[in-house]
């Protein structure tokens, strides 16, 4: 009989112990930016080759195209690019691009074309890739 109420006792000191984990855990983190980072480490480092012929809007200068939801590419001339990771570097949310400016969707932060801070609260620039045009293959290496 001792037995069976200590079991008892230490299950429901296990179970609460969980719930008041999981709980935390749960509202504390945005599941998404958590496997998000996780994304951002991986790419870190790596190289993304783009085949121009696969992207009209690039043809142009002027022209820009978002390849994801890391990596923004402008054409501001005819062999040169600039490539910008749109995450608002105030707390990590999505920015959207108008055609002139980039504009954070959670606190209001933008950005200009290169990614300069305008206004806040952000703080840090947008995030900037080195690129590579190779005019014979048709092809931008973006260094992520």
């Amino acid at each position: 009989m001792d037995k069976e109420k200590l079991n008892r006792r230490d299950f429901l000191k296990s179970s609460a112990k969980g719930i008041i984990i999981g709980g935390i855990a749960v509202t504390g983190l945005n599941i998404e930016k958590v496997f998000a980072g996780f994304e951002e480490i991986e790419s870190t480092g790596a190289d993304k080759v783009l085949n121009l012929s696969e992207y009209p809007d690039l043809s142009n200068t002027g022209g820009y195209k978002q390849i994801s939801g890391k990596l923004i590419v402008f054409r501001t001339g005819g062999s040169s690019f600039r490539a910008l990771n749109p995450t608002c570097t105030h707390k990590k949310c999505d920015t959207h691009f108008n055609g002139t400016e980039f504009e954070c969707e959670c606190h209001g932060s933008k950005f200009d074309k290169t990614g300069k801070v305008l206004n806040g609260p952000a703080t840090k620039n947008l995030r900037s890739y080195k690129t590579k045009f190779d005019s014979s293959a048709n092809t931008l290496t973006v260094k992520m």
